[in-house]
């Protein structure tokens, strides 16, 4: 009786799991085929206190990846179930022996999600914008992937650290808008031409220096 119990719990557990994830995904659909969905999300700054010590860590760190590629966007945003991914094609390969210029592949990390459950309504990006089609990105990844659904291999972001390790080689002006209370959450909209999401100048400033040293150590896209 009580293994019947168990048998009938479990798939009761795996069908409500199952029915949530279709239910989140229809609404991902329905509210991305809106012309102006971003417009209706918060996306979180990057506050000093995460930035001065992260930055730190991921200026040692980052150079040990197990992957680290130059490469350039060549799709838009893909909304999944929990995980967000885009489309890129190497353009040079610094760590990474399963990988070779020229190869296309998805990039996805955990930071990366459209999360509409209303605390706020958020598009969650590792305070770090969506990457640009046509422009090249550093990106430091810990594991490479293949896609069950296309075979294409996918590179998950080193995912260690609150900030998501992306760098574009073009320079960007990056808008600071103010927050109040306990939350860093601002509209996406007000921030949508950003490179960067951070709460103050200083945040902004260790995030940059971040961003420069890591280029000059893998050079090759067009930031001076």
């Amino acid at each position: 009786m009580r293994r019947k119990f168990l048998f009938v719990y479990t798939v009761c557990i795996f069908l409500a799991v199952m029915i949530f994830g279709i239910v989140k995904k229809q609404t991902y659909t329905d509210l991305v085929k809106q012309d102006n969905y971003l417009a209706q999300v918060q996306v979180a700054e990057l506050a000093e206190s995460i930035a001065e010590d992260q930055c730190a860590i991921m200026q040692q760190k980052l150079p040990e990846a197990d992957v680290i590629l130059r490469v350039e966007v060549t799709g838009e945003i893909e909304h999944l179930f929990q995980v967000d991914r885009q489309k890129a094609v190497i353009r040079e390969v610094y760590a990474g022996n399963e990988l070779e210029k020229s190869e296309e592949i998805y990039i996805f990390s955990q930071h990366w999600q459209l999360a509409l459950d209303g605390n706020p309504d958020s598009i969650e990006r590792g305070f770090v914008n969506m990457m640009e089609v046509g422009t090249e990105y550093l990106v430091f990844g810990e594991e490479v992937c293949e896609d069950l659904e296309t075979g294409m291999l996918s590179v998950k972001l080193y995912d260690d650290f609150y900030i998501a390790p992306i760098f574009s080689y073009d320079e960007h002006r990056n808008v600071i808008m103010p927050v109040w209370g306990d939350t860093t959450y601002v509209s996406y909209q007000d921030v949508m031409n950003s490179e960067f999401f951070a709460a103050t100048e200083e945040a902004l400033r260790m995030v940059e220096q971040l961003k420069n040293q890591m280029l000059s150590l893998y050079p090759g896209g067009k930031i001076d």
